[in-house]
């Protein structure tokens, strides 16, 4: 089939999907188990519109499928545990070692994305993993997913995160655009029905989506003539990260539960003195503005991550504590 022709049906059957969503999620039990029956059923349609594309793509480039062969099967097996999480909301501790399980098999078939050294710009040091390379790269594959999931609050917020990953790390030369672009179209698609209410993402879309943008980083940091640093990794991601760890700290101190959900998170302080749109601006902004200052003015890498630690803090402190700002 046509690249664009592929593209057009499948996102009319993704239109079509979403707009039917209601009816999917209740003959499939992919909706939240309490008074907001919203359709949990972001995931599925993405997931969809990818399975579309590697039918499509095995039609024009079956080698590339193949070559590919165990990431499309990680992909797909941790987006599984997604679904079953959504139906049946299985206990934390299970979905994890599930997970790293199934990272760990991955990286031990195909080790083109097992990461085995950190570079460091700021001390212009490589710092060799050795032996624990495996299994350093499946905590850190393991980490991101799940500080998106927490970060997966409030409509569009974990739309609009993926998005500007999508835009920070982008690599002309990667192989691994043909997957990217099976993600992108469908994210789009999900962000209108998420604004409206009219679907969430689910575990299974963050799972999905999380693994894919781990491997496409990895990739780019393994393969990339320009050698992107640890310190631009982590500015990347830094937000919902060091989020995710201030509510680990906070609730291990106030001796809970640190995988218990709660409104403690930066998007519900955020809208609960601004309005979702400004939230997610904020959101938003404190994700590309080092990123683009980086890129654009080669400022020192470590200098923007302490300030945006500082903005975050700040933000969080004034929030929390009331007081009123010009936004």
């Amino acid at each position: 089939m046509n690249i664009y022709i592929y593209f057009f049906v499948s996102s009319l059957m993704l239109i079509l999907f979403y707009t039917f969503s209601k009816k999917i999620s209740k003959s499939t039990s992919l909706y939240k188990k309490n008074n907001d029956d919203t359709p949990l059923v972001g995931g599925l349609g993405i997931y969809f519109f990818f399975s579309l594309g590697l039918v499509n793509l095995y039609s024009h480039n079956s080698e590339f499928i193949i070559e590919n062969l165990y990431l499309i099967l990680t992909i797909s097996g941790i987006f599984l545990i997604g679904i079953m999480d959504d139906i049946l909301d299985l206990n934390y501790t299970i979905r994890l070692i599930y997970i790293y399980l199934i990272l760990i098999i991955f990286l031990k078939l195909d080790n083109k994305f097992v990461v085995y050294q950190l570079y460091f710009e700021t001390f212009e040091k490589t710092y060799i993993l050795g032996q624990l390379s495996l299994f350093i790269t499946a905590l850190f594959i393991i980490l991101f997913i799940n500080s998106m999931n927490m970060a997966d609050g409030i409509n569009g917020n974990s739309s609009i995160i993926f998005l500007s990953y999508i835009f920070i790390l982008f690599e002309v030369e990667s192989v691994l655009n043909n997957f990217l672009f099976l993600i992108v179209i469908p994210l789009i698609i999900f962000l209108i029905f998420n604004i409206k209410n009219k679907a969430y993402m689910g575990d299974s879309g963050i799972y999905l989506l999380s693994t894919f943008i781990a491997f496409y980083t990895i990739h780019k940091y393994k393969y990339t003539p320009d050698l992107l640093s640890s310190e631009k990794i982590f500015m990347t991601f830094m937000i919902p990260g060091i989020d995710m760890l201030r509510l680990f700290c906070v609730r291990i101190y106030n001796k809970k539960n640190p995988f218990k959900g709660d409104r403690n998170h930066l998007h519900h302080i955020l809208t609960d003195k601004l309005s979702i749109n400004k939230s997610l601006l904020v959101y938003l902004i404190l994700i590309l503005w080092p990123n683009l200052i980086y890129s654009f003015f080669e400022a020192q890498s470590y200098y923007l991550i302490i300030i945006n630690i500082l903005i975050y803090s700040f933000l969080i402190k004034i929030f929390k504590d009331n007081k009123k700002l010009f936004i």
